[in-house]
């Protein structure tokens, strides 16, 4: 449905107060994403080594267990664990090394994990007998029968567990040191954005006392620069509150985008057309300060700006879920240039805006933005908020 936002009433100076650490400055250096798991040749050396070891402590103790009737039993076994064994059981992890760490099952909790590794783990073992015991049927020798073979359910079932907790542990090493990565550069840029905000602080009260200064003395006939210079003051009252909390009412942040639009289309006019598609509900969710406004700025700046027709910002917000809030900043302007990409506009001078909210997502623990034409043209920009 269509909202109407009113410009709120001007709040009371507020005193000013450094960035919060969610904070991103340019000058600190960018977030680095995490890794998803992947096959590296020194991952697959270790494994190798894993089953090497695995392979030659099994033909010893089948070795030690029946040396009194078979003699050459260590080098039999250790042939057909290296040759046949093993190899099928690598070849049958691979499909559940992919569904555990290369799906969202990875992000599950670790009950869900268990109750999946539940449900696999025979499965994985029943693959592997067949096909380990088809094998050595083909080739003509011998296999374990009546109660023997029970062993060739142990043992793997033994091994399956062994392999995954280690995976499991290597993934989880991973995860702490990026994490760790991630805590300090976190803190070198709120490090960084308090530097800045030092070196930018004003005082707030010159600031609305100068502006108070000018409208007082714009004339009656020019009311409508009167209006816009107390629309200036609502909105640099808004931004200095902002840096005071974490996080704020979306209805607020509208209400502020709304005031920075009527400024802009007080310089474009006709040009500038403006619409807002949120839901009601939406408007008591907190949401971190400041996060839409760039895009906004953006869309205004580098997509209607150039073109002579002028065109359409629409802002609209919804659930995407239960726990997800989506953000959609669309114009009618004249896009991306040719040959640009969204990676390459986050990375130019266009896209600083853009790549400082990105970076600003990323650390509150959203997939960051997500850039895409227009119909018939212009840019789409949205980002999904974990609420």
């Amino acid at each position: 449905m269509e909202v109407e936002l009113l410009t709120p009433p001007a709040p009371a100076p507020p005193a000013w107060a450094p960035p919060t650490t969610a904070a991103v400055h340019l000058g600190a250096p960018p977030l680095t994403p995490e890794q998803p798991a992947r096959l590296t040749w020194r991952g697959l050396l270790a494994m190798a080594g894993f089953y090497m070891g695995f392979a030659v402590l099994y033909a010893g103790t089948i070795a030690y267990t029946a040396q009194d009737v078979q003699p050459d039993a260590f080098a039999n076994y250790l042939r057909r664990v290296l040759l046949f064994d093993y190899p099928l059981k690598a070849l049958w992890t691979l499909p559940v090394w992919w569904v555990f760490f290369r799906t969202p099952l990875e992000r599950a909790s670790w009950p869900l994990k268990l109750l999946a590794h539940a449900v696999v783990w025979p499965l994985w073992v029943g693959a592997w007998f067949v096909s380990y015991y088809g094998l050595l049927n083909w080739m003509g020798e011998a296999t374990m029968s009546g109660n023997g073979r029970v062993w060739d359910v142990y043992i793997p079932a033994l091994f399956y567990g062994v392999q995954f907790g280690v995976l499991h542990v290597h993934r989880f090493i991973q995860q702490l040191r990026h994490h760790n990565l991630l805590n300090q550069q976190l803190q070198a840029q709120a490090h960084a954005s308090q530097m800045a905000a030092l070196k930018a602080q004003i005082n707030p009260h010159f600031l609305f006392n100068t502006l108070n200064s000018i409208s007082a003395s714009v004339p009656p006939e020019l009311e409508g620069t009167r209006e816009l210079i107390v629309r200036l003051a609502h909105t640099f009252r808004f931004a200095l509150d902002a840096s005071r909390h974490e996080r704020l009412p979306l209805g607020d942040e509208l209400q502020f985008l709304q005031s920075y639009l009527e400024l802009e289309q007080a310089r474009f006019g006709n040009r500038l057309r403006v619409s807002f598609e949120v839901d009601e509900s939406l408007l008591s969710i907190p949401v971190p300060p400041m996060l839409v406004q760039p895009l906004v700025e953006n869309a205004v700046r580098h997509g209607l700006a150039p073109a002579v027709q002028g065109g359409e910002v629409h802002v609209a917000a919804r659930h995407l879920s239960s726990n997800q809030l989506k953000v959609i900043v669309a114009d009618t302007g004249v896009g991306l240039p040719a040959g640009c990409t969204a990676d390459t506009l986050l990375g130019s001078a266009r896209g600083v805006g853009l790549r400082t909210t990105h970076q600003r997502l990323l650390a509150l623990g959203s997939h960051g933005l997500h850039i895409e034409g227009n119909q018939p043209q212009g840019l789409v920009v949205s980002f999904v908020l974990p609420i």
